[in-house]
């Protein structure tokens, strides 16, 4: 197990056949890094004398329609060749959540994972695991380092990737570098007013009545702290709603002034629960999800639970607890302070 960035760029660049693949049920930031992937190897390390076979693996029943827009005119799940001399994994903690493409990327005889998932278990040959907002932050400096030629197309798929992983820069792990990226497309006139109206304005009837729902359920504890939520798949037939409706949901409990945890349980169909976590400030959800048996990030995680909802709800409150005494509360810090002000004329 390795873990090098040069080593890295010149199997890339020396490998004539690439699968790139990521996790099943896929967000913006796993479908936007795949893509953007495939058109900066094809920009930078293709041409008439050296061509490659690059194909986009990725299991999943469908793609949400704001997701969608990302892979227009993209191929997915065509395997061109019997076997990749490179298989890149992007966006995923561990080779499970590859589902039925983690076959492929394990009988290649070299593997890259880039991700940026404090979680991720490394799994590959080539480990390159960045502390960024998304994979598609990471990919940007990458390319970055290395002079590649950078296409506005690949800025919107990384900005996509950006905004969606971090909430619109509300969440997640935002650096300079990640303002400074930014900074740049908009030097380059990338039209990032059209992704965030795409990404954040463009909610459907159903998912406001699917967030009523969930609202309804509301419940708090640990003085507040923690808000839980929670729906069933009855929940999102009955508002005409679907799975990418869900998404997002998650994050109202955090924004209700106090909680510094919230939880959203949905229910599977096999009676098995899906469930998301955020968190703020200084509180971390990711051991409490790896605890779990899933992953993630400091302020967002998740995972999958089998078993009934009062143990699952028994068993995350106490973790949770144990978080949120790491973290009394203080005293906010004063905004604004205009004490300099003088009320005199």
């Amino acid at each position: 197990m390795i873990h090098s960035l040069e080593k890295c760029i010149s199997d890339i660049k020396n490998s004539k056949s690439i699968a790139i693949m990521c996790h099943t049920v896929p967000d913006a930031d796993a479908l936007a890094s795949m893509v953007a992937l495939k058109k900066l190897i094809k920009q930078n390390f293709t041409d008439e004398n050296s061509p490659k076979q690059i194909d986009l693996f990725v299991d999943a029943d469908e793609i949400s329609e704001l997701n969608s827009a990302i892979i227009n005119g993209v191929e997915l799940n065509n395997q061109h060749l019997d076997s990749y001399e490179l298989a890149i994994s992007l966006d995923c903690s561990s080779l499970s959540r590859l589902g039925k493409y983690a076959e492929l990327f394990k009988n290649t005889q070299n593997t890259i994972n880039i991700d940026h998932h404090i979680t991720n278990e490394k799994f590959a040959d080539n480990n390159l695991v960045f502390v960024t907002s998304s994979t598609c932050e990471a990919l940007y400096r990458i390319a970055k380092i290395y002079n590649m030629e950078i296409s506005d197309e690949v800025c919107k798929l990384v900005y996509s990737g950006i905004i969606t992983d971090t909430n619109n820069l509300t969440q997640g792990t935002i650096t300079v570098n990640t303002h400074k990226i930014i900074t740049e497309m908009v030097q380059r006139k990338i039209n990032l007013d059209a992704l965030n109206e795409h990404f954040f304005k463009n909610n459907t009837k159903s998912k406001a009545f699917l967030l009523k729902q969930a609202l309804d359920s509301l419940t708090f504890y640990a003085g507040d702290r923690i808000a839980f939520m929670k729906l069933t798949k009855q929940d999102i037939a009955d508002c005409n709603a679907t799975v990418e409706d869900t998404y997002g949901i998650v994050n109202h409990g955090i924004e209700i002034k106090g909680v510094d945890i919230s939880i959203l349980a949905i229910k599977q169909e096999d009676n098995s629960y899906q469930v998301s976590l955020r968190s703020k400030g200084d509180v971390s959800v990711s051991e409490i999800a790896t605890k779990m048996g899933g992953g993630g990030h400091e302020q967002v995680a998740a995972f999958h639970y089998e078993g009934l909802l009062a143990d699952l709800k028994e068993k995350l409150i106490h973790l949770c607890r144990e978080e949120l005494a790491n973290h009394p509360v203080e005293e906010k810090e004063v905004l604004f302070d205009n004490s300099d002000v003088s009320q005199e004329q």
